[in-house]
This record gives C-alpha cells, structure tokens and sequence, in this order.
C-alpha cells in the first residue's frame, strides 16, 4: 500500500484521543482513523463503526445447537426405552454436558461463516502510519487529506504527545 498525505498523533489517554476524532469529525474530516493495543469503547464510539452483524448470526446459531442438544438426548432417550429402575426415562442433569457440546459447537460454526461472509464481503483496509509504540500503550488517531495544519491544532489542543505529518 502507498502511503497517503496525513497527519498522525499519538494519545497516552483513551480519553484525549476520543475528544480528538469527535473534534475532527466537527470540522470536516471524514477520512480519521484509529490504530489501538484495544478496544477502548470511548474512542471505538467516538469513531462511529458500526456493531458486527456476526454477534447476531452467533447468538441463533448457540440457541439451535441448545435446541438441537435437549431434542437429540431427549428423543434418542424416548426412542430407547432402557429399564431405569423406576426412574424418569427423561431426566435432564445427563443430557447437560451433551447439550453444553452441542450448543458450543453449533455457534462456533454459525461464527465461523458469518466471519467466512464477512471477510468475503469486506473491502481492502486503508493505509495507516507505521508507529513504533502501537503495539504498546499508545493510541494513532491519523486524518488523511484536508488541511495538515488545522489537523494539527486539533491534535494538539486535544492531548497529542507527538503530531507527525506523514507522506
């Protein structure tokens, strides 16, 4: 990937970085991006992502592997009338592990290809700066295109502890 025109800061606090992506948004910028060692919610919020549909295709997909486990130990007990001594035929405490299997199993899957649609749906990731203390403690907020210099104010007045003008 080239690199594109920009400026960088780098944010000790979750707080000052989110302060600066709301005020660049405020004045325009459209193209303002967040590299972080995690996701710190105020600064995921401040930059607007949308919620990951797959938290919705994981969630079903448990309940019918829950559904799929009490119906499959239930009918195979029904269907295979063992001597129980007097005992309830169904009888829930046995069928929890199989259950608990099942229901883990069937929404891993349902995870793994809603992940599968996504990634295939997904678009190329747009350039960010290379920084040598991302993988660390430091949070990037970079705005490319626009006007470096009132970038750089906002930035500063926002908490930067370092501005860079990149490419």
């Amino acid at each position: 990937m080239t690199p594109e025109q920009g400026v960088l800061g780098t944010f000790v606090r979750p707080g000052d970085a989110a302060r600066a992506v709301r005020a660049l948004k405020a004045k325009g910028h459209r193209d303002v991006r967040v590299a972080m060692p995690a996701p710190f919610p105020e600064v995921v919020a401040a930059v607007g992502k949308p919620r990951s549909f797959v938290d919705y295709i994981t969630l079903p997909g448990a309940l019918a592997g829950l559904v799929g486990g009490l119906l499959l130990t239930i009918l195979t007990s029904l269907a295979w009338r063992l001597v129980t001594g007097g005992k309830p035929i169904v009888s829930l405490p046995p069928f929890v592990v199989i259950t608990f299997e099942l229901t883990v199993l069937i929404g891993s899957l349902a995870n793994l290809v809603a992940l599968g649609f996504g990634i295939g749906r997904g678009g190329r990731p747009k350039h960010f700066p290379v920084h040598e203390r991302f993988n660390g403690d430091v949070i990037g907020v970079f705005a490319a295109g626009g006007d470096p210099g009132s970038v750089e104010e906002v930035l500063r007045e926002s908490g930067a502890e370092e501005v860079t003008r990149v490419g």
